[in-house]
């Protein structure tokens, strides 16, 4: 399997380094072949610039960094996002991302006056990491909160249903929450089918 690896978090000491790190040592050893896109060690412009009003707007064609990040994920078997969570959601340039890249004609279409998702239905894995409890998550709502906004707001929307969601929560609360949770990203990537 061809795996490609969003990562949110230029730090390479950080612990979603260390996550990204054990995921793919995890699916390497299963056979797997990883990609790595580090969105701001890579240089990507998460700012959804005039040239990306001019494609909408059908005055230019889709800029070449998008076609490029997209021509990534067309040819990955599954998609894994390692991000940490930032107020309840992904860090600016995650969101960026998926707003210049997921656009009309290519993650979706309109079609007889409905929205139909043109992404393929590949195994996406959604690895947050928070400092909150999973106590404090759950008492919020944010779980349920996620799913509705990542999970089904924006893949179930461009047609990947296969979206799991991970979050790696109490990382602020010892080595014993992230060694745990460096083995769960370990075990996921020797683990992950397409």
């Amino acid at each position: 399997m061809r795996i490609l690896i969003v990562q949110a978090q230029p730090d390479a000491t950080s612990f979603s380094a260390a996550v990204e790190a054990a995921f793919t040592k995890g699916a390497e050893a299963a056979g797997h072949v990883i990609e790595v896109i580090n969105l701001i060690n890579d240089g990507f412009s998460s700012d959804f610039a005039q040239p990306d009003l001019d494609r909408y707007h059908g005055k230019a064609p889709v800029p070449g960094d998008v076609r490029d990040q997209q021509a990534r994920i067309d040819a990955a078997d599954a998609l894994i996002l390692v991000f940490p969570i930032y107020w309840w959601s992904f860090p600016a340039v995650l969101k960026g991302w998926i707003d210049r890249v997921f656009i009309a004609d290519w993650a979706f279409k309109f079609q007889g006056g409905k929205v139909v998702g043109t992404m393929r239905d590949i195994p996406v894995h959604l690895l947050g990491l928070g400092g909150g409890s999973h106590e404090g998550y759950r008492k919020h709502g944010y779980h349920t909160a996620f799913d509705t906004q990542v999970a089904t707001g924006i893949f179930r929307f461009c047609g990947v249903q296969r979206v799991h969601t991970h979050l790696l929560l109490d990382v602020e609360s010892g080595p014993e929450y992230r060694n745990a949770h460096l083995e769960t990203a370990e075990r996921l990537g020797r683990s992950i089918a397409p």
